[in-house]
């Protein structure tokens, strides 16, 4: 599939980059996907989206973004780097991409969902939409703060050795085998929040600024064992304009390979993006 790599941002001594896969039918509409990857802040990489073809075969550009990793990085210095990146894209969308317009949609999935989510609330009238996979938009949720029984079920990561994890430099990806640990021992302990560093009223989105939310759409699973279900049923409940799918299934992120269940949801996404473009 055909692709470009862009640098957006120097941070530090770690280039933030981004890749860009353009559409492969061409649309009049032009509208491009700002995606930002999962992993709890602390694992992850940009191009982890598994229906990337499917989204550029019906017409859309994909913009997927690295972001530095916590806890080398805190939580707002991450929002401030993928602030400059869309910044960068709206900058760059003609001249660099080749667009006809700076249209866009933000997508997340889990911890991107969360990114997605304090993103749109800074208000882009050039965003016509956000689309959420088991994101949240704050981090109230006792799930978050207590040992985790869903991860307390793998062997136990002592936070002594969590803590040989992490490096003394900013990092935007590493492998799964290395860093996946980290969050695991976070989560088994309860410790994870500690790892973002302070997270103050700028970090979160409330109630009454869902309300003001673009058309949005989200999916969760009832039986979530990772995020709360409860995070998406109060988007739902409090934006004006979200299609909300609970599926029912003990996963979270349900669509890690593509399944009958998952084809059926981004079929689904695929025709509200249409409708919204």
């Amino acid at each position: 599939m055909k692709s470009q790599i862009f640098m957006y941002k120097q941070f530090d001594t770690l280039p933030l980059e981004l890749t860009f896969y353009p559409q492969q039918t061409k649309q009049e509409n032009d509208a491009t996907i700002l995606y930002f990857h999962g992993g709890g802040f602390l694992f992850g990489q940009r191009d982890d989206l598994p229906y990337i073809n499917q989204l550029v075969e019906n017409g859309f550009n994909v913009l997927t973004l690295d972001y530095p990793l916590a806890p080398e990085t805190k939580l707002v210095e991450i929002v401030s780097c993928l602030e400059e990146a869309i910044d960068w894209f709206l900058t760059h969308y003609a001249d660099k991409l080749q667009l006809n317009n700076a249209n866009f949609f933000l997508f997340g999935r889990s911890s991107g969902g969360y990114l997605a989510s304090i993103l749109t609330a800074k208000g882009y009238k050039e965003q016509l939409g956000l689309i959420r996979f088991y994101g949240y938009h704050d981090f109230d949720h006792a799930s978050f703060t207590l040992p985790s029984p869903f991860y307390g079920r793998y062997p136990k990561v002592p936070p002594m050795e969590a803590q040989k994890i992490i490096g003394s430099q900013a990092l935007a990806k590493d492998s799964l085998h290395a860093r996946f640990p980290l969050y695991l021992s976070a989560r088994q302990y309860g410790t994870w929040l500690s790892y973002l560093g302070p997270i103050d009223e700028k970090l979160v989105v409330g109630k009454e600024r869902l309300q003001d939310f673009p058309p949005t759409f989200a999916v969760h699973c009832d039986q979530d064992p990772d995020v709360p279900v409860e995070a998406s049923r109060q988007l739902a409940e409090n934006s004006q304009h979200t299609l909300y799918i609970e599926l029912k299934a003990n996963e979270h992120d349900f669509d890690r390979k593509p399944n009958r269940q998952s084809d059926q949801v981004y079929d689904r996404l695929i025709t509200w993006l249409k409708a919204h473009s």
